[in-house]
């Protein structure tokens, strides 16, 4: 997740450690969908995107409007498809491995 721990603990000073059902963070800058519950905290990304990268959106890019987040008193429902939380919630989450991921990596060499 994007983050560092300073930001999880002032996070978790407004909502409460465990969070509550109108718990919401909403980050940007990352350029790519998020949206998961964890530990009681909804953390959304939503992202305009530049224009080459709403165009690989699954409509195209056509008639796309920001997400609904809060609506009628409550956190809407998860937006999909959104990847990497996606990923999330099948594989385990270990945000103590600072490494690159293998992928990335292979782009680097160490000095």
């Amino acid at each position: 997740m994007i983050g560092s721990d300073f930001l999880e603990a002032r996070i978790r000073y407004i909502h409460g450690a465990r969070g509550n059902t109108n718990a919401c963070h909403i980050f940007g800058h990352t350029h790519f969908c998020w949206d998961v519950l964890l530990d009681g905290i909804r953390y959304v990304q939503a992202p305009l995107a530049y224009p080459r990268e709403r165009k690989r959106r699954m409509n195209g890019g056509e008639d796309w409007l920001p997400f609904c987040i809060y609506s009628k008193g409550e956190l809407t429902e998860n937006m999909s498809p959104c990847y990497w939380s996606d990923y999330y919630a099948s594989n385990p989450r270990t945000p103590d491995v600072t490494e690159l991921a293998p992928w990335v990596a292979r782009f680097y060499r160490k000095l």
